[in-house]
């Protein structure tokens, strides 16, 4: 333990307060049990891309994620039952990230659990596994990460198993947009405001899709640029809602300024990162600053999800340039 916290915190990684926390004790500030996979799979995400700065410190950080990961296993979970998409899909992300920073983590248990998000995705109709079990929404982004998790697996061990998937899941897209900006639906089947396509789920999904498919993450990254987003010079960001709806934020936006949502704009640093698009990624770094100064000032419920281990691991990820053993944005597959 000791060794571990030495190597964080002399190294080059600068790792925020709460995701050290995390790493060190297991306490995460302000995120739901749920979540909790989903802030080590970017604190993962963030080491690997920082492994040319530190190696020994991203690997023993990305080590320690795999472990804090499997700590928070929901209870009945079966690790190849894929139905229980979301919190198997980071676990894989984290899997993935490993190959970044040295050895597959555990080579047996990347693959019980890729294969069984393969077989889950292909189950269903949409081409998109459940997030969650007995759950019937589909959400597109959710899957997004789970290609990408399906890909790092490939990547480190020369197979190819996120092809059908990814062709499953552009075939029931194609049929699941929105007319005026030809972006996808947040939730797959259009269940309650999923015809709505969502700021965060978009730049969520982008920041994931340009690891598998080049060709559909800049389609969606072009065309959330001329919709979503919103240069006032001082305050650039991704709306949380398409042009001409103007909805209350929810757990999901986090704050909305002036349009701007707070999770679309925080998803958007590492989008535009993964797109290459370092200007834009910079500036939105400073309109994240400024909405979590905001969100400090809406009261004491918002100001703690802004400083919660998963927000801060988002920032994190968001700041640090993709592994350079991860696989890249390319014209096509």
């Amino acid at each position: 333990m000791l060794l571990l916290h030495t190597l964080l915190v002399a190294g080059a990684l600068q790792l925020p307060p709460a995701v050290l926390q995390a790493l060190d004790t297991g306490t995460f500030v302000a995120t739901p049990a749920g979540f909790r996979i989903i802030a080590l799979s970017h604190i993962a995400d963030g080491c690997a891309a920082r492994v040319d700065d530190d190696g020994a410190g991203a690997r023993a950080c990305v080590e320690r994620a795999f472990s804090r990961a499997l700590a928070t296993k929901p209870k009945g979970l079966s690790l190849d039952d894929g139905r229980s998409g979301l919190w198997l899909t980071h676990l894989a992300l984290i899997l993935g990230s490993g190959h970044a920073t040295g050895p597959c983590l555990d080579e047996a248990l990347h693959r019980r659990v890729v294969e069984g998000l393969v077989k889950s995705s292909l189950g269903d109709p949409t081409g998109i596994a459940p997030s969650f079990a007995n759950k019937r929404e589909r959400w597109p982004a959710d899957q997004a990460a789970t290609l990408a998790a399906i890909g790092r697996f490939d990547a480190g061990h020369s197979t190819h198993l996120v092809d059908e998937p990814l062709a499953r899941y552009r075939a029931h897209l194609t049929k699941a947009v929105d007319d005026k900006t030809g972006l996808p639906w947040s939730e797959a089947r259009g269940v309650g405001t999923g015809k709505l396509p969502r700021g965060c789920a978009l730049t969520f999904s982008v920041r994931y899709l340009a690891e598998v498919d080049g060709a559909l993450a800049t389609s969606w990254w072009t065309a959330l640029k001329d919709h979503y987003l919103v240069d006032y010079a001082l305050l650039v960001g991704f709306r949380e809602w398409p042009p001409g709806v103007d909805r209350a934020a929810d757990a999901d936006s986090g704050p909305i300024v002036r349009g701007v949502g707070a999770a679309a704009t925080a998803f958007g640093i590492a989008a535009a990162r993964a797109m290459d698009d370092e200007v834009l990624a910079t500036r939105l770094e400073a309109t994240a600053t400024l909405v979590g100064g905001a969100a400090s000032r809406m009261g004491p419920g918002t100001a703690k999800a802004a400083g919660s281990t998963l927000a801060e691991a988002i920032r994190f990820q968001g700041a640090g340039r993709p592994a350079p053993s991860m696989p890249r944005p390319s014209p096509g597959r």
